[in-house]
């Protein structure tokens, strides 16, 4: 999993405070155990293994966290129960919001999440009613400082592998691509010595709608707390995104 406004969120992972430490830990780990139940313990062969430990280790989860949450995969019962979801929400302003998340008691994260967004005047959504206005895309994420390649070769090689925008920002680089072709565009920059610091997804919206200030604010508070809750991996939002 990947997203919530991920060229913006990436940054504000780096300076993750001590307090949000563990639960962001907690949150890499159930991610670590559901993605190699899924398909295997071999970051080698599993490719969604390797996006998330990799993740995890930039964001600096301990090795040992990750190589536990990779054996607890195949046993107990507790790592049974885990499931993914995404959950979708209407917000005042005809904002939409879609939550994705790995619960172990579908019925709790529910009735949580349902709270949380009462509590600011949102509510659920039926499915398929807000993900219309979203496209799911991957994204390849490059640090310019990791890598001996310019910048310019960088562009030319992500356009060349097929790239569908480059943005750049802080000596970062967010590569969208097609959500099928992400591994393909990847594996055509490493070909190049372009070293790949983290790739994934995010859903974007088609549309987007613009808030006056005390509603925006009120809406990125409820963005915040349901990016706090425990089984929440990430949020997307229709908001336009102010430079």
């Amino acid at each position: 999993m990947s997203g919530h406004s991920k060229w913006k969120q990436i940054k504000h992972k780096k300076a993750v405070t001590d307090a949000k430490k563990g639960a962001l830990f907690a949150k890499l780990v159930r991610e670590i155990t559901l993605a190699a139940r899924a398909n295997g313990q071999s970051p080698e062969t599993n490719s969604a293994l390797r996006n998330v430990m990799e993740r995890a280790r930039s964001l600096g989860l301990p090795k040992e966290n990750m190589e536990r949450a990779v054996a607890r995969a195949t046993g107990g019962e507790e790592n049974a129960t885990l499931e993914e979801f995404l959950y979708e929400a209407l917000a005042p302003g005809n904002v939409m919001l879609l939550m994705e998340g790995i619960t172990d008691n579908t019925n709790r994260s529910r009735a949580e999440i349902r709270k949380i967004l009462t509590d600011h005047a949102a509510r659920l959504a039926d499915p398929g009613s807000i993900l219309w206005n979203f496209e799911k895309i991957g994204t390849i994420h490059i640090e310019g400082g990791e890598t001996e390649n310019s910048p310019e070769e960088i562009e030319l090689a992500a356009i060349d592998a097929g790239a569908r925008d480059i943005k750049k920002g802080g000596g970062m680089f967010l590569i969208e691509t097609e959500f099928t072709s992400v591994d393909t565009v990847r594996k055509s920059l490493e070909s190049k010595h372009i070293r790949v610091k983290e790739i994934g997804y995010e859903y974007t919206p088609k549309s987007t709608v613009s808030l006056p200030a005390p509603t925006r604010q009120d809406l990125e508070k409820l963005v915040e707390l349901l990016t706090d809750h425990d089984d929440v991996q990430e949020v997307y939002t229709n908001l336009e995104v102010r430079g």
